[in-house]
């Protein structure tokens, strides 16, 4: 059973134990320093001598790229109900949000800097808004991608399925069309959300795992610095299987 288990662990884990080998025995032959380069043994070891402040910065940082994930699809649902009732508004509506997620994140946050100030909220805030756009077009194709099939159905039994008077069509019908959607942009925006918390973090943050890289490379901590970079990347691995994992689990449901 344990030779099983090692045997799996392996066969998926291979490729990720063979960089870090790599990674190893580059630092090891070159004899780097670790300001240049620590090894994988000084990153682990930052990372348990440091355990408790570690997990409360990935906390802060988890916490925060999930309130911004959960902000923005229910803004960008928001909207896309906007637009898909009043169909007149989409031509104001689409431009805007365009605007704002062809906006790069490094020139996004001084704009909010300058309104906000510096903060845990304005990371946060910084969070939603560049999650919010996608979270928009995929509700608002979802609303729209409803079978011709199904519209002639409704319509056959007098219900609308335009505009504010087809709000039961909408309920019954559109809604549950764009929850296949939704559940994908959830998946890829998961990861997404984490890395602009962290570079948010990196920026403005006074806290988080963002902070702690920047603040451990000031003090020529790169060991402190790295095991915060790749503690982030273990939690967007996280992210992006959970909800991975939902929408397997939801998808054919809310298909059928």
């Amino acid at each position: 059973m344990v030779g099983q288990r090692i045997r799996q662990f392996w066969t998926r884990y291979w490729g990720i134990l063979l960089l870090l080998l790599i990674w190893q025995l580059v630092v090891a032959v070159n004899n780097l320093n670790t300001i240049v380069a620590p090894s994988p043994k000084a990153v682990l070891l930052a990372l348990i001598n440091d355990a408790e402040f570690f997990a409360i910065e990935a906390a802060r940082t988890t916490l925060t790229a999930s309130g911004g994930l959960a902000l923005g699809l229910l803004l960008g649902f928001a909207t896309a109900c906007l637009s898909w009732t009043a169909p007149v508004l989409s031509g104001l509506l689409t431009p805007a949000a365009l605007l704002i997620r062809s906006i790069p994140v490094v020139a996004f946050v001084p704009i909010i800097v300058r309104v906000s100030g510096y903060g845990t909220h304005t990371v946060l805030i910084v969070t939603t808004f560049l999650t919010f756009f996608p979270c928009y077009v995929f509700a608002l194709s979802g609303f729209n991608d409803v079978t011709q099939v199904r519209k002639d159905f409704c319509r056959s039994v007098g219900c609308s399925t335009k505009g504010i008077s087809g709000w039961r069509f909408f309920r019954y019908v559109a809604m549950p069309s764009a929850v296949p959607n939704i559940l994908t942009a959830l998946q890829l925006l998961a990861p997404t959300a984490l890395l602009v918390a962290l570079v948010a973090e990196f920026l403005i943050g006074s806290d988080g795992l963002g902070y702690v890289m920047i603040r451990a490379r000031s003090d020529m901590q790169m060991d402190k610095s790295w095991a915060a970079a790749l503690l982030a990347s273990a939690l967007s691995v996280a992210f992006f299987v959970i909800f991975s994992q939902l929408d397997k689990r939801y998808r054919k449901t809310w298909q059928s």
